[in-house]
């Protein structure tokens, strides 16, 4: 019972952790393109 309560824990921290990091890595540059493209004034490069 302890090593499959263990293995769902680990599993679904992976899983958070996973979707927190991705929507981390959204957030800066998503936030860095608005920033130069109405903050900075400068185009944004695609």
């Amino acid at each position: 019972m302890g090593a499959e309560l263990f293995a769902w824990l680990v599993g679904l921290f992976l899983l958070v952790g996973g979707v927190c990091w991705y929507l981390l890595q959204f957030l800066r540059q998503d936030s860095h393109s608005h920033d130069e493209q109405y903050v900075w004034q400068r185009s944004v490069e695609k």
